[in-house]
C-alpha cells in the first residue's frame, strides 16, 4: 500500500482531519469586522430555533438518504473497491450521483452527511454558522499537541479564543488593499523563481524538483509579507531556513497522511516509525520557525503583517504561535494550486499567447485587475480545490436539503463534486477560464456557469480563508510573470490524476518544460 498517496478516511467525532478543510480559512471582505448580522450566540440560537421551527413547520422528517454498507464498517469496501482512499473525491462524486446532493454515509466507525448544493453551501458555511464555527482538524496533530503540551495558532484554535484572534487579524489581512502589502513580497518571489528557471529554459531541462520548489516560493511569500518594504534587502539570510522549512513541511504532510489510516493513538503507544517520524519532523519545523519570529520582529517594517500584528495587540507568546503557524500553513495550498495551474496551461498553448498579449505591458496594480488572469486560477480551484471538502459541525438541528440533520452532525461539503457538476456548469469537466467572464455589467449571469454558488475554494462565512487576498495575489503575480517569460509545457500531463494525500495533488510529479519566449 502506498501510504504516501492515501486519504484519510479514520475519522474521530472531534479532532481528526477528513483530509479537507486543512488550510488557513479566509473571510469576504463584508465579514472583515463585527456587524450587525454577526450576532451573538446565543441569539444565533434563537434566530436559528425559529428558522428550523418554521422548516420543520413545512417539511416531513426525513432522513438522508444512505448506501447500502456493512455493520460497523459502512462503507468502507465500496471505497477500497473504488480506488481506497486516494480516490475518496471520485467516492464521493459517484454517490451524490445516485443518492443526490445530499447523503449520509459511514466511513469505517464515522457517519457523516455529505452536501454538494450551493444553496446549502451558504447554509452551512454562513447561515448557520454563528461566530464560532468548528472544523475538523488532524488527530495526529492535536495528540502532538497534547504531548509537546503546546497551544496554536488561528487554526488549532475554536470558540471565544478563536474569535478574538480572528478579529484581531481580519484588520490586518483583509482591509489593506493588497498592492500596498503584498505586490512586494509576491513580485519579488515570483521574479526569484522565473531567474531560476531561466537556466533550465535555456539548456530544455525539466524543471527539477518542481514540488518542493514551489513550496519554499509559497514560504518566501510568507516570509516577505511579515517582513515588508525590508524583505529585498535580508531575503538571503533566510534562503537556508526556507528551504529546511520546505523540506520537513513536505514530510509532515505526507505522514500526517500516513497517520490518518491508522488511530493516531495506536500509532503512538506502539512507537511506530511513521508516529516517531511524524513528531521528529514536527518538532524540527516548529522549532525552526519559533526561532525565526523574533529575527523576523527585529528587521520588520512598519508595512509588514508582523508590525500590524504587533500593533493590534497580539504580542509575547500569542504572536509567536500565530505567526509560526501563518508560515507552516503557507507551505502547501497556493504551491499545489500553481502545479495545477501550470499543468492545465500547459494543454492551452493560445491561453497563454492571449494572456501573454494582454498583460504583457500591465503594472502590478493592473495586473491584479486583469479578468482572465484571475479567471485562471479560479477555474483551476474549481477543478482542483486544494481541500475537496470542506467541513463543519452542525450548530443547531437543521433541514438541510429537505432532510433533518440533528445538531452535532458531522456535514461535508463536497466541493469537488460541485465543482464538476453540469447542473452547476457548462461543460464542466472542461478547463474554460472564459466561463466566469460575465454576460452583462453588474450582472450575475457568466458564460459557463449555472450556479457560482457551487465554487467556493476559500469558503464563506466568518472562518473562511484568512489568507485569501494573499494567495490571490501570489497565484496573479506569479503566473503573470512566467506567462511574461515562458511557454509552458508538460511532457506527462495525459498521465497525471488528481488524487488526494491530506489536499488535492497530481498522481506523480509534474515534468515541466518552459520555452523562452521571443520579446
Amino acid at each position: 500500500m502506498n501510504f504516501r498517496n492515501d486519504f484519510n478516511v479514520s475519522f474521530t467525532k472531534r479532532g481528526t482531519i477528513l483530509g479537507s478543510d486543512l488550510r488557513f480559512l479566509l473571510l469576504n471582505d463584508n465579514d472583515a469586522a463585527p456587524s450587525s448580522r454577526n450576532i451573538t450566540n446565543q441569539g444565533l440560537s434563537s434566530v436559528l430555533s425559529r428558522t428550523f421551527a418554521q422548516d420543520f413547520g413545512t417539511s416531513a422528517r426525513k432522513e438522508p438518504p444512505e448506501p447500502q454498507g456493512l455493520p460497523w464498517l459502512g462503507s468502507i469496501l465500496s471505497l477500497t473497491m473504488s480506488g481506497g482512499a486516494k480516490k475518496l473525491h471520485e467516492y464521493v462524486s459517484n454517490r451524490h450521483k445516485e443518492l443526490g446532493p445530499v447523503f449520509r454515509d459511514q466511513i469505517g466507525p464515522i457517519e457523516a452527511v455529505f452536501v454538494n448544493s450551493p444553496a446549502d453551501f451558504r447554509k452551512v458555511l454562513a447561515d448557520l454558522a454563528g461566530n464560532t464555527p468548528r472544523h475538523f482538524l488532524p488527530e495526529s496533530w492535536m495528540l502532538y499537541n497534547e504531548i509537546r503540551t503546546q497551544n496554536r495558532g488561528l487554526l488549532f484554535m475554536d470558540g471565544e479564543e478563536w474569535w478574538h484572534y480572528r478579529k484581531i487579524l481580519n484588520k490586518v489581512m483583509l482591509k489593506p488593499a493588497p498592492k500596498i502589502f503584498f505586490c512586494g513580497p509576491c513580485q519579488a518571489a515570483a521574479e526569484n523563481l522565473t531567474k531560476e528557471w531561466q537556466g533550465y529554459s535555456r539548456i530544455g531541462n525539466v524543471i527539477p524538483n518542481l514540488e518542493h520548489r514551489l513550496y519554499q516560493w509559497s514560504i518566501e511569500v510568507m516570509l516577505g509579507a511579515m517582513i515588508g518594504s525590508r524583505w529585498h534587502a535580508c531575503e538571503p539570510r533566510f534562503r537556508r531556513d526556507i528551504e529546511d522549512v520546505a523540506t520537513t513541511l513536505h514530510q509532515i504532510f505526507t505522514y500526517t497522511s500516513r497517520l490518518s489510516m491508522i488511530p493516531a493513538k495506536l500509532a503512538m503507544k506502539l512507537r511506530l516509525p511513521v508516529w516517531n517520524k511524524f513528531v521528529k519532523a514536527a518538532d524540527e519545523v516548529l522549532d525552526k520557525v519559533r526561532k525565526l519570529v523574533p529575527e523576523m520582529i527585529q528587521l520588520s517594517d512598519n508595512d509588514g503583517l508582523l508590525q500590524m500584528i504587533l500593533n493590534n495587540g497580539i504580542r509575547g507568546d500569542e504572536a509567536v504561535r500565530i505567526i509560526s503557524d501563518f508560515v507552516v500553513a503557507a507551505g502547501d495550498t497556493t504551491s499545489i494550486t500553481m502545479q495545477w495551474a501550470l499543468l492545465l496551461l500547459s494543454s492551452h498553448p493560445e491561453l497563454q499567447d492571449r494572456l501573454f498579449d494582454e498583460i504583457k505591458n500591465l503594472s502590478l496594480e493592473d495586473l491584479l485587475q486583469h479578468q482572465l488572469l484571475r479567471y485562471t486560477w479560479k477555474e483551476t480551484l474549481r477543478l482542483h480545490p486544494v481541500a475537496p471538502f470542506l467541513t463543519r459541525y452542525l450548530p443547531v438541528d437543521s433541514i438541510i436539503g429537505g432532510y433533518f440533520v440533528p445538531k452535532g452532525d458531522l456535514i461535508i461539503l463536497s466541493l469537488y463534486s460541485s465543482g464538476r457538476d453540469k447542473n452547476n456548469f457548462l461543460q464542466p469537466n472542461e478547463f474554460w477560464p472564459e466561463r466566469w467572464v460575465k454576460t452583462a455589467e453588474d450582472s450575475f449571469t457568466y458564460l459557463g456557469v449555472k450556479d457560482a454558488r457551487a465554487n467556493v475554494p476559500f469558503a464563506v462565512g466568518v472562518r473562511n480563508c484568512i489568507g485569501q487576498r494573499l494567495a490571490e495575489t501570489q497565484l496573479s503575480l506569479t503566473l503573470a510573470q512566467l506567462i511574461k517569460n515562458f511557454k509552458i509545457e508538460c511532457e506527462n500531463r495525459d498521465r497525471i490524476k488528481m488524487i488526494l494525500r491530506m489536499v488535492s495533488v497530481p498522481s506523480e510529479s509534474i515534468r515541466l518544460k518552459l520555452i523562452a519566449r521571443e520579446i
